[in-house]
């Protein structure tokens, strides 16, 4: 018995040496390996490992065992087609290297028909809107959302209506753009139920361009007098006859005029009386 499991063993020997040595590509089984998983390793079919190693699907693998997996004919061929791949790569690597921009005519530069502003022709921009003032401090802060309802009216220099908004408390801030370089009024008015927490009316010089946003706040159940709509705005070349002096200011020069003259005939008489003594 012993000879017999040594002549099997030497058989096996021989049949590996000569598997190896014939050029086949073999595999050795180590263990938890199955003849799916080793098909899948080395690509190839598991009909096809079967049948070159004669074995049945359900065959138990010992470990150790080794497995023919691509026959000598077919590792040449796949040498072969490595190699023609190989010299097709390289081929492409050269004629790449090789091209060059060198003769070739220059990309044409189309200039494009754009036209060209001057930031002096842009008209002032002004942008307007009538926010929920929760907190009441004429300031519009994250959670104050614009309400709808509030009229806005743009004056000019005399007063005279320029526009007149209607806010929908979505699409503001309301924007002109364009405008005229001039001196404005701008006016707001809060919807029924609220007041203004903010100045009702403001002078807007834009007679230099530039972009100015307002924001008039107002809070519902705030009681608030309404004055009178702006005061025309005189410009600064305007004649001077234009200004007229308030009656506050005649007055209080006539006072000044005759506290002085008090004070000179005050110092009169203590300068009699002196003399007298």
């Amino acid at each position: 018995m012993r000879q017999l499991c040594i002549a099997l063993l030497g058989l096996a020997a021989i049949m590996t040496v000569a598997a190896q040595d014939n050029g086949d590509l073999v595999h050795t089984v180590d263990a938890g390996e199955t003849l799916i998983s080793i098909a899948n390793a080395y690509g190839v079919s598991l009909e096809q490992l079967l049948s070159l190693n004669a074995l049945d699907p359900d065959a138990i693998l010992p470990i150790g065992r080794q497995l023919i997996v691509i026959p000598e004919g077919e590792l040449v061929d796949e040498e072969e087609r490595t190699e023609e791949q190989t010299q097709t790569d390289s081929a492409a690597e050269v004629s790449i290297s090789k091209t060059s921009v060198e003769g070739l005519p220059p990309a044409p530069v189309v200039a494009a028909d754009a036209p060209r502003l001057d930031p002096a022709e842009i008209g002032p921009r002004l942008c307007f809107a009538v926010f929920a003032d929760a907190n009441q401090n004429g300031m519009r802060e994250p959670g104050e959302d614009y309400l709808n309802e509030a009229t806005i009216l743009l004056l000019d220099e005399t007063e005279a209506e320029v526009l007149q908004y209607q806010t929908d408390g979505q699409s503001e801030p309301h924007c002109l753009r364009d405008l005229q370089r001039r001196v404005y009024g701008i006016r707001a008015a809060a919807p029924d139920g609220f007041g203004l927490t903010s100045a009702a009316g403001l002078r807007l010089d834009l007679r230099q361009g530039g972009e100015v946003d307002v924001e008039f706040g107002a809070v519902r159940g705030l009681d608030v007098e309404v004055g009178p709509l702006l005061q025309p705005v005189a410009p600064d070349d305007a004649p001077a006859d234009m200004e007229k002096p308030s009656v506050l200011r005649e007055l209080s020069g006539l006072f000044v005029l005759m506290l002085a003259g008090l004070v000179l005939f005050s110092g009169l008489l203590v300068s009699i009386f002196l003399r007298g003594r």
